[in-house]
């Protein structure tokens, strides 16, 4: 994983356990659209960091980012179910 991980951002993987999140509803449509703008930009830059790991042959770097997207992308899912379906139950697929 990059030094650069600002550990500080709440759409950063290790943000998933963070107890503000558990129920996104609780922020304003605006935040959250922001909010699923950050963490769609995080996915894409930890896939890119996968595939380069991947590239490389670096087997712990990739295992590293696969892990922060496979949490990221649950994190990004649940905020898509929580605009489009007002957070009733979990309709995205996996």
């Amino acid at each position: 994983m990059s030094s650069r991980h600002d550990s500080s951002n709440p759409f950063e993987p290790d943000a998933l356990n963070a107890p503000e999140w558990n129920n996104p509803r609780e922020y304003p449509e605006s935040d959250l659209m922001r909010g699923l703008q950050l963490a769609s930009d995080t996915v894409l830059r930890l896939a890119t960091q996968t595939h380069a790991a991947v590239a490389r042959g670096d087997a712990v770097s990739a295992e590293l980012a696969r892990v922060s997207l496979e949490k990221q992308l649950a994190l990004t899912t649940r905020l898509i179910d929580e605009l489009l379906f007002d957070g009733e139950t979990q309709h995205t697929t996996h």
